[in-house]
């Protein structure tokens, strides 16, 4: 892992933990254990720290999704099952691109990361549907389901991880039954 990787991962960690108000730049150079001016050759300003923070948990998170069952219902159930372990194992404090984006409203870059994001997401349940369903139109479907991660994502925090991912799951299964998906 390169150096400029390592900080995004440090950074990561550090917005995951302490959130994205609270921590100075000092205390962001400290947890990433470099000087300030190797910070800010890679990541010139708060917003850049923020952006590369995101983009590494984007590449993370879908490194997580990667592989699982690769038919049927378990295969498009696979990012939902997925972020139940991710929630259990990694983080369970909402989602964190969500909680940049409401402590940076006004931030164009941030906000396109949020976006492309969820873009991504959205498309990975698209993508599974159109394997196990070829021809069919299944893009309420696919819709339904990215409702379902992100709101398994807040839930856990409010319910805890196994009520959340119990209903999603529950409600997942559903879904799909009535598209006659098994």
């Amino acid at each position: 892992m390169g150096t400029k990787d390592r900080i995004a991962s440090d950074l990561e960690r550090s917005f995951a933990e302490a959130g994205f108000a609270e921590q100075g730049v000092e205390a962001l150079r400290a947890e990433a254990d470099v000087s300030l001016r190797t910070l800010y050759k890679h990541f010139p300003s708060r917003e850049a720290m923020i952006v590369g923070a995101l983009e590494h948990r984007d590449a993370t998170y879908f490194r997580w999704l990667e592989g699982g069952p690769q038919e049927g219902a378990a295969h498009v159930l696979h990012p939902l099952v997925r972020l139940g372990d991710w929630l259990g194992e990694v983080a369970n404090t909402g989602c964190l691109f969500l909680n940049a984006w409401a402590q940076y409203p006004d931030s164009a870059a941030i906000e396109a990361v949020v976006k492309d994001h969820k873009a991504r997401l959205a498309e990975e349940f698209r993508r599974r549907l159109a394997r196990v369903a070829p021809g069919r139109d299944t893009g309420h479907l696919a819709e339904t389901l990215f409702l379902l991660h992100e709101g398994m994502t807040q839930a856990a925090r409010l319910q805890g991880r196994e009520i959340a991912y119990e209903a999603a799951m529950h409600a997942a299964r559903a879904a799909l039954a009535a598209a006659e998906i098994d």
